[in-house]
């Protein structure tokens, strides 16, 4: 019988060259949401922040200081390049192309990009889910081949390095569909092989008491009047064995980073290194490492 734990091999089979299937659903509704997101890719997205409302995805963000910049001093944001505005332009084809081979394989799709909407703590939180599949409510993530084995046997607190599991749980705790979903989960997509997985997430979520908490530091972040004494959510880690300091993973994408760490190494900001599987920001540089220093405006 299939269900969201078969969606990966129902996909696979649908798609499989050696076997016969005759689509049975129309492509205009996925050809109308692909053309949607193209139209939508220019979009200005740094945007000045209202306060009093957040996104979703907000919530999966445990450092408060990033909550303080977006709202106090947006301007300081890197802006978004157009290698990673195309990269979330072919992110979101790819869900659109998933959910659709899961109506073909058989599957029960509803409550696309429906919205959910709650008032948390006279904060208004807003975001849409991708899909309720067989009664499954799930967010479907595209991802490197490296995320994709982090995440293809389920995603923990431990792992969970962008806040996905505060996302889902706000869905989780705050969805008024009906009839209410029965489980919750994620398909992860590796966009550079074409894997699928799908895992589910029920005990790993936070509860709602542990959401409304999370609206109330950023609530109270937010409320200073400078960053200074506003918490960062993340440590700086050794860099080997150098001495070295860099940015732990979800720093070194924070658009914020640069003017957060405006006094690393000695008042001259952060530093930036070209190694092989990415660029690693220095904090602290006791040992020179022997592979490129990229300049800032081009890491």
């Amino acid at each position: 019988m299939k269900n969201f734990d078969t969606l990966t091999e129902d996909i696979y089979h649908v798609l499989d060259q050696d076997k016969k299937h005759i689509g049975s659903s129309s492509t205009e509704d996925v050809a109308s949401c692909v053309a949607d997101h193209l139209s939508r890719a220019t979009e200005v997205r740094n945007k000045p922040r209202e306060h009093g409302k957040l996104w979703a995805s907000d919530l999966g963000k445990p450092c408060m200081r990033q909550h303080w910049y977006n709202f106090n001093q947006p301007e300081c944001g890197e802006k978004l390049g157009g290698h990673t505005m195309f990269k979330f332009l072919y992110g979101n084809i790819l869900e659109e192309v998933v959910l659709h081979y899961a109506t073909e394989a058989g599957h029960n799709v509803s409550n696309q990009q429906g919205r959910i909407e709650a008032c948390v703590e006279d904060w208004q939180i807003s975001g849409r889910i991708d899909a309720v599949i067989d009664g499954v409510l799930c967010d479907v993530k595209t991802t490197s081949s490296y995320g994709f084995q982090r995440y293809k046997e389920g995603i923990t607190d431990v792992n969970d390095s962008f806040g996905y599991l505060w996302q889902v749980g706000f869905y989780k705790h705050f969805n008024e569909i009906e009839p209410n979903p029965v489980s919750t989960g994620f398909v992860w997509i590796d966009k550079q092989n074409g894997h699928i997985a799908t895992t589910r997430c029920d005990d790993e979520l936070p509860s709602k008491e542990d959401i409304i908490e999370r609206v109330e530091s950023i609530s109270s972040a937010v409320a200073e009047s400078t960053d200074r004494g506003v918490p960062r959510g993340y440590l700086v880690e050794p860099y080997g064995k150098s001495g070295n300091m860099a940015l732990p993973l979800a720093c070194s994408y924070c658009p914020f980073k640069r003017q957060c760490y405006r006094d690393a190494n000695g008042g001259k900001g952060l530093r930036v290194f070209a190694y092989n599987h990415k660029p690693v920001w220095f904090t602290e540089v006791v040992r020179e490492p022997k592979v490129p220093e990229m300049e800032v405006s081009d890491a």
